[in-house]
């Protein structure tokens, strides 16, 4: 855990790849400086009175939307792989802390909804992943065994769901209220390849069954794999969605570099391949394509941040250096705590939207990292 996750020492300057062109510089900057500045204000600025970690702020008047159980864990697994060096990475620290002490009391309460008051207070498994993965990576970075031993516990879970139905669903429908919502995220298995991420984490301390639980949650939204790269993100497939499109290619990504797949790799390159194609004129992601004709919807920061980030770690040749200049472009500042990505830019009420300005800050470090890896699977928010 002492070697730097980002692949560089401390004060090693941000650069992007020699195959940016000279006209590029500007980028350079803007990228290096960007993800400082969505690192200050996450650690600064999202985190709640009872240390959970905000969705959004509203940015007009600062006041924040909800606890988020789910983005609580990235937050975890955010400053678990922080590049942040001496006293700002303290700071980083004592937030996880905070927030790591609320996840666990929930757990500990059986209290493992998406968020309260909504859905029918269903429990979704990919927030159990992803809350499950920033428990175990801050509490082995730290030293905490309670944090870890607390995630190892929504591992098992996971597990034995597997075991249960022959694959992992979106809901537990036989503990967990069911979803009055037809949604990728209650009925897909695109966004679940991602869960491999804490099954990994989990077989390496000792979890025998998560390895093979693993490899099931891939081969399942594997299943939903189209020649063209494109991944089927719900049944009815009317739309595709680039979230959890991209959750996809993550949980590939993650899955090759822990087990050495390069079927895997290959897999998440030729969905990045996909996404590319999507692209706006700005060098922006939108929200989804429609199956039939390609229609696109608007554009959304969290794809446009994911893209680039996932273009960076599967190998995408193609170029990214205007998906990079409109992250920067798009991205808001605030008196001094640093800077925010939007959700969606150019609507009337603007969100400083916390999960997408973890994904748009590992983003920029990434490609600005010449060390490879550029990140350690462990890592990836």
């Amino acid at each position: 855990m002492a070697v730097g996750p980002f692949g560089r020492t401390a004060g090693t300057p941000l650069s992007i790849d020699d195959d940016v062109t000279v006209e590029d510089v500007t980028v350079e900057l803007d990228v290096s400086e960007l993800a400082v500045e969505l690192r200050r204000w996450l650690a600064a600025g999202t985190q709640m009175p009872s240390g959970a970690i905000a969705a959004w702020l509203d940015h007009e008047s600062g006041r924040p939307a909800f606890e988020y159980p789910e983005i609580s864990g990235y937050a975890l697994t955010h400053f678990a792989g922080s590049p942040a060096q001496g006293d700002r990475h303290m700071f980083e620290f004592a937030t996880g802390l905070r927030t790591a002490a609320w996840l666990m009391n929930l757990i500990d309460d059986g209290r493992l909804a998406a968020r309260e008051g909504w859905d029918d207070h269903a429990v979704y498994n990919f927030d159990l992943a992803m809350i499950a993965n920033g428990l175990m990576v801050f509490g082995l970075r730290l030293e905490q065994d309670r944090l870890v031993e607390h995630g190892l516990s929504l591992v098992s879970c996971l597990a034995q769901q597997l075991e249960r139905y022959g694959h992992l669903p979106s809901i537990d429908q036989g503990t967990s209220p069911v979803s009055q919502r037809s949604a990728w995220s209650t009925e897909g298995f695109a966004h679940l390849v991602k869960v491999a991420q804490c099954m990994l984490m989990a077989a390496e301390l000792g979890l025998d069954s998560a390895r093979d639980a693993a490899s099931a949650v891939v081969s399942k939204g594997l299943a939903g794999q189209q020649p063209d790269g494109r991944i089927v993100t719900h049944p009815a497939d009317d739309v595709t969605m680039l979230h959890p499109h991209l959750y996809a290619v993550e949980g590939l990504w993650v899955y090759g570099m822990a087990t050495g797949n390069d079927e895997a790799l290959s897999r998440a390159r030729l969905a990045v391949e996909w996404v590319d194609r999507q692209k706006l004129p700005n060098g922006g992601l939108p929200r989804f394509a429609m199956t039939s004709d390609g229609r696109r919807g608007p554009e959304q920061c969290d794809v446009t941040a994911q893209f680039l980030r996932a273009a960076k770690l599967t190998g995408f040749k193609g170029d990214v250096s205007s998906t990079a200049r409109r992250l920067c472009s798009v991205s808001v500042p605030i008196a001094g705590l640093g800077r925010a990505m939007p959700y969606q830019p150019g609507t009337p009420t603007v969100h400083r939207n916390v999960w997408a300005s973890m994904f748009a800050a590992q983003g920029c470090e990434v490609l600005s990292c010449t060390s490879s890896p550029s990140l350690n699977w462990r890592y990836l928010v």
